[in-house]
């Protein structure tokens, strides 16, 4: 598996955190078809955007912070 550039990744987490800002609170499982993604690779953006205090989980929804 090829790995991203970084300018790429952090394109990838904006839209991420942008479709969270838009939606208010979304499942794993929405992110990803909204993305056009895998679960897991929804799962990682998600936790690197929660590591970096841009959003949260609660109970199976994630949330924009």
């Amino acid at each position: 598996m090829a790995r991203l550039s970084e300018g790429e990744r952090e394109r990838k987490l904006g839209k991420v955190s942008r479709l969270l800002n838009r939606c208010r609170g979304l499942y794993e499982r929405e992110v990803a078809e909204e993305m056009g993604w895998e679960r897991r690779t929804a799962n990682n953006y998600l936790r690197e955007l929660s590591e970096r205090k841009k959003a949260y989980k609660d109970g199976r929804l994630w949330f924009p912070d």
